[in-house]
């Protein structure tokens, strides 16, 4: 009976130790995922953040079919992708809103958007705070100038615990031609308006996209674009009442989304648009400058071919701990950006403290991609959220795509999928040297595709397992699929190391 009681104690403790191995493992592991949220109506997502707890929640807007009007959208999804929750905010369906910014502190979730009472008489910015259900505890609504309308919005919380929000409005003249004018504005943790600077001018376009502390939180750097006597990227410097002290121009004529964060205590690390003859045209224009705004280091990257890289449309620079990750459109149509009959894609570098590369990854090329913001997450990891579009099956309306990689840039499913449901497995993926196929498919073809469509391997398929090298393939990631020359059977993705 002792022997049966001790046993009965080692099994616990060891059943015990199973659980908790099972538990740690399960909480630092480097999850990956894909996912497409798709609904009738035209959704986008604008800024993502990831609360304590692991999860990620999601904010932008979504149009309402009925009323033509759009409402604040809320997505909340755990670790491994799966929705939570999902939420829609429109008080009455007379008005229209939108989300731009979500912050996590102290366990609440803080949005920041706007919305439209009267078109375009009154607009408010929308504060909310939500608990972790995604209730509403508090709300205000702040005065803005009249007859004007948010059409962008960046905010940061500052070392006083205020938000500081950077972006611009548009209005309209007598002969309804569109004035973006800059905005500056601090808020309070409760909502309340501490302090604004509503810059207008007659000059048709100026625009202010992100905002950051300097080194020793005694001011503000606003970004901005087509400011004082130029055409590119300029630093506004402003005191802590908004107003403005200085301004001085970019390195090499970089302009436009420029998402900075603080690189090390006396630099930070932009991304933007170039400007030729100054820096690379149609790319991904990374780069790190001093306190004086002068240049550090630099470099761009961009897809092969006749194709336009662009720079995410909130956040498309992000570091967390060692890992620096920057973002953006691979083959963006300037002309139609939003509903595009390109294929494109979403293009992550993982870089290093001087903007070298580790490693440069494209996801996507079936449709249109269109990328608004990355976040390091706590794993070392990137999330990329932001628009799908096919113009074959759908009619202006976006898909919401959301991707998660690992610190490698790779995605990997979460579980084997037998063959019973799967007719073929390819493996090892991620793979070196060689691919293998198991299938049940004989007398079909495999053909492995790179991201410009190029089909870059072709093998026949006569047995259950077939072996090709792959020893002379770049690293990257590419397409398969299998078919019988009628149609195609299966597909997926294949990524080289």
């Amino acid at each position: 009976m002792p022997h049966i009681f001790i046993f009965a104690i080692m099994l616990k403790k060891i059943i015990t130790t199973i659980l908790l191995i099972f538990i740690v493992n399960f909480l630092f592991a480097q999850h990956t995922f894909e996912k497409i949220i798709s609904k009738v109506e035209d959704q986008v997502i604008n800024q993502v953040v990831e609360d304590s707890e692991g999860n990620f929640v999601l904010v932008g807007r979504i149009h309402n079919i009925e009323t033509s009007y759009a409402a604040g959208y809320i997505i909340k999804i755990d670790s491994t992708g799966n929705v939570l929750q999902e939420n829609i905010f429109q008080q009455t369906d007379t008005n229209s809103c939108n989300f731009y910014n979500i912050h996590c502190f102290d366990d609440h979730y803080y949005i920041l958007g706007q919305r439209i009472f009267v078109y375009p008489d009154t607009t408010k910015i929308w504060f909310l705070i939500l608990n972790s259900s995604l209730e509403i505890e508090n709300e205000k609504f702040l005065n803005i100038l009249n007859n004007r309308w948010f059409s962008y919005m960046n905010s940061i919380i500052d070392t006083d615990s205020n938000f500081v929000i950077a972006g611009f409005t548009t209005r309209e003249d007598s002969i309804q031609v569109y004035h973006n004018d800059p905005v500056f504005y601090k808020i309070s943790m409760n909502g309340d308006s501490i302090s604004s600077n509503f810059m207008n001018k007659p000059i048709k376009n100026r625009f202010a996209f992100d905002i950051i502390e300097n080194f020793d939180s005694s001011a503000y750097y606003a970004f901005v674009s087509r400011f004082e006597n130029s055409s590119a990227g300029q630093k506004l410097i402003l005191n802590k009442n908004m107003d403005s002290i200085n301004i001085q121009p970019i390195p090499l004529g970089i302009h436009d989304n420029y998402s900075p964060i603080i690189l090390t205590d006396s630099s930070i690390l932009l991304c933007g648009k170039g400007v030729p003859q100054q820096s690379a045209f149609y790319a991904l224009n990374v780069f790190s400058i001093n306190d004086q705004t002068e240049l550090i280091d630099y470099n761009h990257f961009k897809i092969e071919g006749d194709m336009h890289d662009h720079p995410s449309m909130y956040n498309g620079v992000s570091k967390n701990g060692d890992n620096i990750y920057v973002g953006g459109t691979s083959n963006f149509d300037y002309y139609n950006p939003f509903y595009s009959y390109n294929d494109s894609w979403f293009h992550l570098i993982k870089i290093n403290p001087d903007i070298t590369s580790i490693w440069e990854y494209w996801y996507g090329g079936d449709a249109y991609y269109h990328l608004y913001s990355i976040l390091a997450t706590n794993d070392g990891g990137c999330l990329l959220v932001g628009n799908r579009y096919d113009y074959e099956t759908q009619d202006v309306e976006r898909d919401i795509y959301i991707l998660k990689v690992d610190e490698d840039g790779i995605v990997t499913w979460t579980q084997e999928i037998p063959l019973t449901e799967k007719q073929t497995i390819i493996y090892p993926n991620p793979g070196t040297s060689c691919l293998n196929i198991k299938t049940k498919l004989k007398n079909s073809t495999f053909e492995l595709i790179d991201f410009t469509g190029k089909i870059i391997l072709r093998k026949e398929i006569n047995s259950e397992i077939e072996q090709i090298n792959t020893n002379n393939i770049p690293s990257g990631i590419y397409f398969y699929r299998i078919h019988d020359n009628e149609k195609i059977i299966e597909s997926g993705k294949w990524v080289k190391r």
